[in-house]
C-alpha cells in the first residue's frame, strides 16, 4: 500500500531532486562527465541522486561513512569539517500475505488461512550526515581496493580477470575469441551480436587490461540493449557512450589503466537534462551490477590478497591483527551489504552523531 507522504515531506523531496538535476547539469554542461564516472566508480553501492550529492558536495571523495561509523573504526572527523548530506531510506514494518515462490499464490495453513509475515517496507527518505575519510583522522584503514589494485598490477590480475569474467559469462551466453569474427573489420575490438545475444572478442587485442575492458563493454551492451531492452532501438552514437562509460567506471573500481574517456556522443546529451540523467542513471546501475557480479566471482581471491597482505604486518606474538580485522569489516561491507543495509548504518551513526549536539561539525 502506498504511505501518505506530508506537504512538507514533498516540498522537502522536491527542493533537494531540483538540486540533484541542477548538478548533473553542471556535471555535463562544464566537461566533469569522466570525473564524475571516476568518483562514481568509487560507491558502486549507492544510488545515482546520493552519488550526485556526493560528487556536488565533496568531488574528491573516496570513502564515506557516518561520524559513529568512523569513531567505531577508531577514527575521528576533524573539528570544523562539514558533513555530506545524502538520503537513507526510512522503513516500517508491516503485516503482509506470504506468497509461494513456485505458484505466486498466497501461502495456506493447514486450516485454509494465509499465513502471513511481517516485511520491512521503505516508507520515505531522510536526511543523513556522512564524512569522506580525508575528513577524519586516527587509524589507518586498510585500503581493501588499493590491495586488489596492487594484486592485478603484480600478478597479471587483469588476464584473470578476463578469463573468469569469460568463462562465467559463457554460462549464460555465447562468448566466442576467434580471428575469424572479425575478417571484414580486423581493427574491431569486439561486438555483440543482438540477435543472437552473443559476444564476440578479437584475439589480436594487444593486452589484457584492454580485452577485459573490451569484454565489459560488450556485456554492457546485452545488459542495455538486448532485443527486448526498450533502450534497443536508441541512436547507435547513445548506446555506445552508455557501453563506453559502464566498461570505464568498471575498469576504474579495479584500477586498470586504459585509455582516456571520449566524450563523444555525450556532447548531445547537454541538450536534453531528462535524457542525460536517465542515460546516466542507467551506467551507473549496470556498472554497479557488473561490480558486484566480478567482486562475487573473486570473492575467495579477495580474502587470500587481504589475508597476504594485512599478514605482513608488525604485530606482537599472541595479540590481534587490528589491520587483518579492518580489512575484513570493510571487505564485508564492500560485497555483502547492499545500500540499504549500508544506509541504514549511517542513518544510525547520523542520529547518534546529532544527539551528541556538535555545532563544529553542521557548519
Amino acid at each position: 500500500m502506498p504511505f501518505p507522504k506530508s506537504k512538507e515531506y514533498e516540498a522537502k523531496m522536491a527542493e533537494i531532486q531540483k538540486q540533484v538535476d541542477q548538478a548533473i547539469d553542471r556535471i555535463f554542461k562544464n566537461n566533469e562527465f569522466q570525473h564524475f564516472l571516476e568518483v562514481a566508480s568509487k560507491f558502486p553501492k549507492y544510488s545515482l541522486n546520493n552519488v550526485v550529492m556526493i560528487y556536488s558536495q565533496k568531488p574528491d571523495a573516496t570513502m564515506v561513512q557516518g561520524y559513529r561509523s568512523w569513531e567505531e573504526m577508531g577514527r575521528q572527523v576533524q573539528k570544523g569539517e562539514s558533513a555530506i548530506k545524502i538520503f537513507a531510506p526510512t522503513f516500517t514494518k508491516m503485516e503482509v500475505t506470504k506468497i509461494d515462490p513456485v505458484s505466486q499464490r498466497p501461502q495456506l495453513d493447514n486450516k485454509g488461512k494465509e499465513i502471513t509475515e511481517k516485511v520491512e517496507k521503505i516508507t520515505g527518505f531522510k536526511g543523513v550526515n556522512v564524512f569522506d575519510v580525508s575528513q577524519t583522522k586516527g587509524k589507518e584503514i586498510v585500503n581493501v581496493r588499493q590491495f586488489i589494485r596492487d594484486d592485478i598490477k603484480d600478478s597479471n590480475g587483469a588476464a584473470k580477470m578476463y578469463l573468469q569474467l569469460s568463462e562465467h559469462l559463457g554460462k549464460k551466453m555465447d562468448i566466442r575469441e576467434m580471428a575469424d569474427d572479425f575478417k571484414e573489420n580486423p581493427n574491431a575490438r569486439g561486438y555483440y551480436d543482438r540477435a543472437n545475444h552473443a559476444i564476440r572478442i578479437n584475439p589480436a587485442i594487444p593486452n589484457s587490461t584492454l580485452k577485459f575492458k573490451t569484454l565489459v563493454h560488450e556485456y554492457a551492451h546485452s545488459q542495455l540493449h538486448r532485443m527486448d531492452s526498450p533502450l534497443k532501438d536508441l541512436p547507435r552514437g547513445h548506446k555506445e557512450a552508455q557501453a563506453e562509460a559502464t566498461a570505464f567506471m568498471v575498469t576504474k573500481y579495479y584500477g586498470l589503466d586504459t585509455e582516456a574517456y571520449s566524450a563523444g556522443y555525450i556532447a548531445t546529451w547537454t541538450k536534453d537534462m531528462k535524457l542525460a540523467k536517465q542515460a546516466l542513471g542507467e551506467i551507473q546501475k549496470t556498472a554497479n551490477n557488473i561490480i558486484r557480479e566480478i567482486d562475487h566471482l573473486d570473492r575467495e581471491h579477495i580474502q587470500e590478497v587481504i589475508k597476504k597482505q594485512t599478514l605482513g604486518r608488525s604485530i606482537s606474538p599472541g595479540q590481534p591483527n587490528p589491520n587483518i580485522d579492518a580489512a575484513r569489516e570493510v571487505a564485508v561491507t564492500r560485497l555483502d551489504k547492499s545500500e540499504e543495509q549500508h544506509l541504514k548504518e549511517q542513518d544510525k551513526s547520523s542520529t547518534a552523531e546529532s544527539e551528541k549536539t556538535r555545532p563544529e561539525l553542521e557548519r
